[in-house]
């Protein structure tokens, strides 16, 4: 009976489910059209962006569904050989199902060189104005390049300073379980970004 008794909290343990979210991404055009044979790639960033999976979207542009546990990951979208662009996507999974929709766009796309052109001072303010403390904040260029990739976490103020490269195209705003994304470019010094 003592045998049993220690073992029985190791057999319930066992027996739980692990915790998982069913993820879907859907990928169109910007005409709407669903994109057949996209390349999508997820990422968990939670993992220093380790490869999570990689498939085809079938003809209603939909991947299969793939069982994440909850964390932070990146959904990649392209058309490799095509003139389609890369759609990127940070999003959170926590125990509900959820799908990513992606937006594939038309145009050329030249290879630049990431060089640092200086900082961004970023303030992150909650909908009623308030400093947010301990939020991740992330700028990135439009393709997630490596090193467009540049990570800060929000002090007491708010506050938190990023490096920036030659193209930034998007910040994006971690915080509660909830992905916030906001345009970001070259030219600004100092932004406030406020989570509605």
């Amino acid at each position: 009976m003592l045998v049993f008794t220690r073992l029985l909290p190791l057999w319930v343990f066992l027996c739980l489910p692990a915790l998982a979210a069913e993820v879907v991404v859907n990928v169109a055009g910007s005409d709407g059209k669903p994109v057949n044979n996209a390349l999508v790639v997820v990422q968990n960033l939670d993992h220093h962006e380790r490869e999570s999976y990689r498939v085809l979207t079938d003809a209603e542009g939909n991947t299969p569904s793939h069982d994440l546990a909850p964390g932070l990951y990146r959904a990649i979208a392209t058309y490799p050989y095509s003139r389609w662009r890369p759609e990127i996507r940070e999003f959170v999974v926590t125990n509900q199902p959820i799908t990513i929709r992606l937006m594939l766009t038309k145009g050329s796309r030249l290879d630049t060189l990431d060089v640092a052109i200086g900082r961004l001072s970023v303030h992150v303010v909650d909908a009623r104005g308030k400093p947010v403390t301990g939020a991740h904040v992330l700028v990135r260029d439009g393709n997630a390049t490596p090193h467009s990739e540049h990570w800060g976490t929000t002090d007491a103020n708010g506050q938190t300073s990023l490096e920036l490269t030659l193209e930034p195209s998007v910040l994006v705003v971690v915080y509660q379980n909830r992905v916030y994304t906001f345009s970001a470019n070259a030219f600004d010094t100092e932004r406030t970004l406020q989570l509605k």
